[in-house]
C-alpha cells in the first residue's frame, strides 16, 4: 500500500485532532504566572537607582541555576515552534486552533520563569538576556522533522522530556516557590504529551507502517529542541548528570 500524503494524513487525522483538542480544553485549567511570582522580593537594578546582580544575591545551586537558565531559553524559542508546528499540522479546522492554543499556554511558561529569575535574582539578567538574543536570533529548525509524523512523533517525546525537566528542576531549586511554579508548568507539559501521543496511537491505527517509521526515526536519534543554544551542552551534561531530563522511567 503506498503512504499516504501529507494532505491524506493531516484530513484523515483530523477528527482525532478534534477529539484531542476537546479533551484538553475539558482538563486543562487557567493560570496566571503573576500568582507564582514572589513580587515582594523585587527591587530596583542600578539602571533605576538600585544594586545590579551580583552572584551571592542568588539562592539557587549551580545544578539549579544551569536547569533553570536552559529551560527558559528553551521556552523561549516558542516563534520557532510556532512556525514550525504550523507548518507540520495547518493553520485551519482543528489543527489550527490547537497550534494557537498549545502557543498560548506555552508562552505562559516562559513569562513565569523569567519573572520568577529577575525578582528572586536567580541568575544574571544580563547574562540571561544576550543568551535569549543570542538564542531567538538564531532559531530553531530541523531538517530531520520534515512532515506530519515525524513532527508529532518528536513533539509526544519533547513534551514528555520537558515536562520530566521541569518537574525535576523544581525539586533541585531547594526553593518551594519555584517547586509549585514549575510544577504548575509541568502539568501543562504533561497534557501536550498526551494530545501528541494520542494522535501517534490514531497515526498508528490509520498508516502503521508510516507511523512506526517515523516514531522509531525520532527516538533513534531524539535531542532536545536547545541543542544549538548557546552553552548547551555545559548546561545540559550538568542536567543529566543529576537527573533532571531522566525519561526513561516515564
Amino acid at each position: 500500500m503506498p503512504d499516504l500524503t501529507q494532505v491524506q494524513l493531516l484530513t484523515e487525522l483530523e477528527p482525532a485532532a478534534e477529539a484531542e483538542l476537546n479533551r484538553h480544553l475539558s482538563l486543562t485549567r487557567d493560570w496566571h504566572p503573576h500568582d507564582y511570582v514572589p513580587w515582594d522580593e523585587g527591587r530596583n537594578f542600578a539602571a533605576m537607582g538600585g544594586e545590579d546582580w551580583d552572584p551571592e544575591q542568588s539562592r539557587l545551586d549551580p545544578v539549579a541555576k544551569a536547569a533553570m537558565t536552559l529551560n527558559l531559553l528553551t521556552e523561549d524559542n516558542l516563534p520557532s515552534y510556532h512556525r514550525e508546528i504550523t507548518e507540520y499540522f495547518s493553520p485551519d479546522g482543528a489543527w489550527g486552533t490547537w497550534v494557537g492554543r498549545w502557543t498560548a499556554e506555552e508562552n505562559r511558561h516562559g513569562i513565569v520563569m523569567r519573572d520568577y529569575l529577575v525578582v528572586t535574582r536567580g541568575v544574571d539578567p544580563v547574562a540571561l538576556e544576550n543568551d535569549r538574543m543570542a538564542n531567538m536570533t538564531k532559531g530553531a529548525h530541523s531538517d530531520d522533522l520534515n512532515g506530519l509524523m515525524r513532527g508529532v512523533a518528536y513533539v509526544a517525546v519533547q513534551e514528555l522530556g520537558t515536562r520530566v525537566s521541569h518537574k525535576n528542576t523544581g525539586k533541585a531549586c531547594n526553593d518551594p516557590v519555584a517547586d509549585r511554579m514549575l510544577q504548575r508548568i509541568a502539568a501543562d507539559e504533561n497534557l501536550h504529551m498526551i494530545f501528541y501521543r494520542n494522535i501517534c496511537a490514531a497515526a498508528l491505527d490509520l498508516a502503521p507502517d508510516q507511523a512506526m517509521e517515523a516514531i522509531a526515526g525520532v527516538v533513534s536519534n531524539f535531542d532536545m529542541p536547545g541543542i544549538g543554544m548557546p552553552n548547551f551542552r555545559r548546561m545540559s551534561l550538568t542536567m543529566a548528570k543529576h537527573g533532571i531530563y531522566d525519561i526513561r522511567q516515564h
